[in-house]
């Protein structure tokens, strides 16, 4: 049968006209509320290899971002498949307001922290796949609303708790479940046992239920469901609405939905301007920490200047996250480093954080304080106007011939030396960096070195001699142990610092395609040089003819001993120091300038008289 307007009822005709209304609302609205709900996931993440590098949120649509599926008549988001993209983080709560969302994949991955409670609004979904990333936390109870679940998989991940049990409601439509290798503990419940069989609770030790199926058997505790209350009869609504007043609404309406779009419009255009970098959302706080040159700004100083930070503001980016400039009143500029990088949990971020707080060191970045919240970890440092120490040899003052000369180099060498070994044996529990760079180096205007980002790998007791670091280190400062087994050792910081010193005395990066056929590395390349006995062939030219040979052999062999690829032949940084502040007391580091002759002073006690060191040909060496 064919249905005119004019068999409408005023009741029928106003629903009609509140459906087509709403519908166009919709369409409207999902490309800026699902774009900003993802671009707000995407802000959350680590993306080191750029998977996520065309979200662009000048775009109209989502659409066209990779692992984005729309639906082709709407353009709402039905599908975010992002497998294998090496992404780590937390998943956003904003996630939740992607409606009509049906697959969610993210597996392969290392996101992190719980799964976010509102996931349970996305009523739509029919498949989420979690497996291999490191979850942890309970299982939302709130999950068994997802009738129209079709694949569950959250298998080897850190889950604990129990399963709840509104997953019984789900096993009528769910057709896989796995949460097998995870920390679960508990009674399976009965109905999800009769329907998935034992290799989907694999690898959790502390579940029950029947042995039949994998698993140990545990006393039933039998629970009183509540009564459900019998649901009323609605009685039917009839409209006695004019026609005129059906008209005069669906005017309003339509007025009220221009108006609404307008204001969406202009709120995207103000966000697009402004471009928040930083939110701390709901349960954030604040913790600085006591000391330090002056009056410290207050909390609510720094909470103001954190919501004018824009990208403008970025002046650095590494392996554990973005770092701002911060912008005070009446206060010297600080740095703050928003953390990509999971978290077990807040309790333990801010007692390793609370120990970090009480190391000070000349030549270390000095941790002023905090931030956390469920949404974001900040860390807030001194601000140093030097820039880092890549910069300074490879950067924009090098291609304005700006020369790095002798005094400062072996200020920096002897500067990040002490910082080293102050974490490696004046801190305790110890402190083993495990991603000592150039870039990790920052400079004030004295150019006295800083090392920033130490302890965000994990502290070690004194009892350890290794630790296993979230972050990998950077390419052509790992030493081929930590790149093979994953294990922090003093020993690895000290092959990175023996790669900043063959930067200085080289002024080449630590990966140089030009370098050789065989050696990408600097380091590689300084170890045939020097199995060759050119060692001194890998000296910058300028060095070469304005510094004291002597002071250079020294560092070259300081430096190739760091680089050893045995770690047993590598030196403690302490000694390290105690060789270099042996240099310079004798004289043999720079005050100034220096001389190729100034070794031939007869005033100067010769290397090989120097405790510690014992010759081999032209060099010298000091012990382990």
């Amino acid at each position: 049968m064919t249905m005119t307007l004019k068999n409408l009822s005023p009741g029928g005709l106003l629903q009609l006209i509140l459906l087509l209304v709403t519908l166009h609302y919709r369409v409207g609205e999902a490309v800026n509320s699902e774009g900003i709900a993802l671009q707000d996931f995407k802000q959350r993440l680590d993306d080191p290899v750029g998977a996520l590098s065309n979200w662009n949120d000048s775009d109209i649509t989502p659409c066209n971002w990779k692992g984005i599926v729309c639906q082709n008549l709407t353009n709402v988001v039905i599908s975010i498949n992002l497998p294998s993209r090496n992404l780590s983080g937390i998943v956003s709560p904003q996630l939740a307001n992607l409606k009509y969302l049906e697959q969610l994949k993210l597996h392969n991955n290392n996101f992190c922290g719980k799964l976010p409670e509102p996931f349970s609004n996305l009523t739509n979904l029919r498949v989420l796949n979690l497996r291999k990333n490191a979850f942890s936390g309970y299982i939302a109870p709130s999950l068994g609303m997802l009738k129209n679940l079709r694949i569950m998989e959250l298998a080897n991940n850190k889950l604990e708790g129990p399963i709840p049990e509104s997953f019984g409601s789900l096993v009528t439509h769910l057709k896989y479940f796995n949460v097998s290798n995870n920390q679960l503990s508990g009674k399976v419940p009965e109905e999800v046992l009769r329907r998935f069989n034992g290799s989907s609770y694999l690898g959790n030790a502390n579940l029950c239920g029947v042995s039949g199926v994998g698993l140990s058997p545990c006393t039933p505790s039998p629970a009183l469901a509540p009564a459900s209350e019998p649901s009323l009869p609605l009685r039917p609504h009839t409209s006695s609405l004019s026609l005129v007043q059906i008209i005069l609404m669906s005017v309003g309406l339509f007025l009220a939905f221009k108006f609404g779009i307008a204001v969406l419009l202009i709120l995207r255009w103000m966000r697009k301007d402004t471009d928040i970098e930083i939110s701390l959302g709901a349960g954030g706080k604040i913790v600085m920490f006591q000391g330090g040159h002056g009056v410290a700004p207050t909390s609510r100083e720094i909470l103001r200047a954190m919501r004018l930070i824009r990208k403008k503001h970025i002046i650095g980016e590494g392996g554990y996250g973005v770092v701002y400039k911060l912008e005070l009143k009446d206060h010297p500029p600080m740095a703050i480093k928003k953390l990509k990088a999971c978290l077990e949990s807040a309790r333990s971020f801010e007692n390793e954080l609370d120990t970090l707080g009480t190391v000070k060191h000349r030549n270390l970045v000095k941790l002023r304080g905090f931030c956390s919240s469920p949404s974001v970890k900040l860390l807030i440092y001194d601000f140093l106007p030097g820039g880092n120490l890549d910069q300074l040899l490879h950067g924009e003052k090098m291609e304005k011939d700006f020369v790095v000369d002798w005094p400062i180099r072996y200020r920096i060498a002897l500067g990040v030396a002490r910082g080293l070994a102050y974490l490696h044996h004046g801190c305790a529990p110890r402190i083993i960096h495990g991603d000592v760079s150039s870039s990790n180096i920052l400079l004030d205007t004295e150019f006295e070195p800083y090392l920033s980002d130490f302890g965000l790998a994990k502290l070690v007791t004194a009892n350890d001699t290794h630790v296993s670091v979230t972050v990998g280190g950077t390419l052509g400062y790992v030493a081929p142990e930590f790149a093979k087994s994953g294990k922090a050792t003093e020993k690895v910081d000290v092959y990175s610092y023996g790669v900043i010193l063959l930067e200085l005395l080289s002024g080449r990066r630590a990966v140089d395609e030009s370098l050789s056929d065989e050696y990408a590395n600097l380091a590689g390349w300084v170890r045939d040089l020097h199995s060759n006995g050119k060692a001194t062939e890998a000296i910058d030219e300028y060095l070469r003819e304005t510094v004291a040979g002597v002071d250079l052999d020294l560092l070259l062999e300081v430096a190739y001993h760091c680089i050893s690829l045995n770690p047993h032949d590598r030196p403690q940084m302490n000694k390290v120091v105690e060789t270099l502040e042996i240099f310079t007391e004798t004289g043999y580091s720079p005050s100034g300038t220096s001389a190729r002759t100034s070794h031939a002073d007869p005033s100067k006690p010769l290397a090989s008289d120097i405790p510690g060191f014992r010759p081999i040909g032209s060099y010298f060496i000091f012990d382990t």
